[in-house]
This record gives structure tokens, C-alpha cells and sequence, in this order.
């Protein structure tokens, strides 16, 4: 199984068989002092189809918002680990899935930061090479769950999704 750890993001068991599982990303581990499980504080990312809006016509298949809704659950309840990426990871991590479909040689003008070169307070966010791509997700919007607000891209300029 998949060793987790704090800010790794997981896909927990959903209510409903046919529901989407829910995402949230791990803030802190222990172990109950009543009956010894395992348990864990969750930021959760919400889904577009768990918001009063639902899912919009220029949402992403594989968009999560952030949101400050704070839980504890047990790790009995965690389905799989995930990855929440920001959208420029994500356009990196397809660019490169893409281009290891296609056996094209995946060539940046970009030098790639040597691992050791990892700032402690700037990790770099990778998905390791066989993760399932339905275990990847991406951010960039944040939803108020208690207002049931969007909030607006950061962005001047709204990103579009293209479905290829």
C-alpha cells in the first residue's frame, strides 16, 4: 500500500457507491487516545459537481477547488493517494504523459532543477512515473464552502480547458 504522509493529498470513500470519491489533502496524523485508530485533520478540495454551482460548462474533467473546510476522518476511509497539482504542474505532468504516449523525447527549454537543488520551503512537486493519470488532479480556483462561493481566478485572463 501507499505510505502517507502530511500534504499528501487523498481520495476518501464517498457516501453514495456511484459518487465521485472526495479529495482532500492530509494536515496531520494521529492516533486516537479512545480506541487507538488512526486518524487524520483533511483540508478538503472540493469536486465542481459538490458545489451548489455543479460542474460548468468551463470546468476541467480534472479540476478540484480548494476550499479552508477543515475535518478529521480515519485513514480506514482513504481510497488512494492522489496528486493536486497547480495548473502549470499539471500542463508540465500532461505535456510529458503526452509525450511518453506519442515515444516523443520530452525536450524543455526550461533546464529541469537537479532534486538536491530543492529549496526547503519551495518543494518540487512531481508524480511518480506510473501513477494511474486519473489519480491527478489540478487547482487553481478556490470554493467558500460557507458562503457556497467561487472565488475568481487570481488571473486577469481565465484559463480555458481544451479536452485533448
Amino acid at each position: 500500500g501507499d505510505i502517507i504522509r502530511i500534504r499528501d493529498c487523498v481520495l476518501l470513500k464517498a457516501n453514495e457507491d456511484n459518487e465521485l470519491p472526495y479529495v482532500a489533502k492530509v494536515a496531520h496524523l494521529w492516533q486516537n487516545p479512545e480506541d487507538g485508530e488512526m486518524m487524520m485533520s483533511l483540508l478538503w478540495y472540493y469536486r465542481p459537481e459538490h458545489t451548489d454551482q455543479g460542474r460548468q460548462r468551463n470546468d476541467c474533467p480534472d479540476e478540484v477547488y480548494a476550499s479552508r473546510h477543515r475535518d478529521h476522518n480515519s485513514v480506514a476511509c482513504v481510497e488512494d493517494k492522489c496528486y493536486v497539482l497547480t495548473f502549470s504542474e499539471y500542463c508540465r505532468y500532461r505535456r510529458r504523459l503526452r509525450a511518453a504516449e506519442e515515444d516523443v523525447e520530452d525536450v524543455s527549454i526550461v533546464p529541469r532543477r537537479p532534486s538536491s537543488a530543492t529549496a526547503p520551503g519551495f518543494p518540487v512537486r512531481t508524480v511518480p512515473e506510473h501513477t494511474n493519470p486519473e489519480l491527478v488532479m489540478f487547482c487553481r480556483r478556490a470554493y467558500e464552502f460557507r458562503t457556497r462561493r467561487l472565488l475568481k481566478l487570481p488571473h486577469k485572463n481565465g484559463l480555458v480547458c481544451s479536452s485533448s
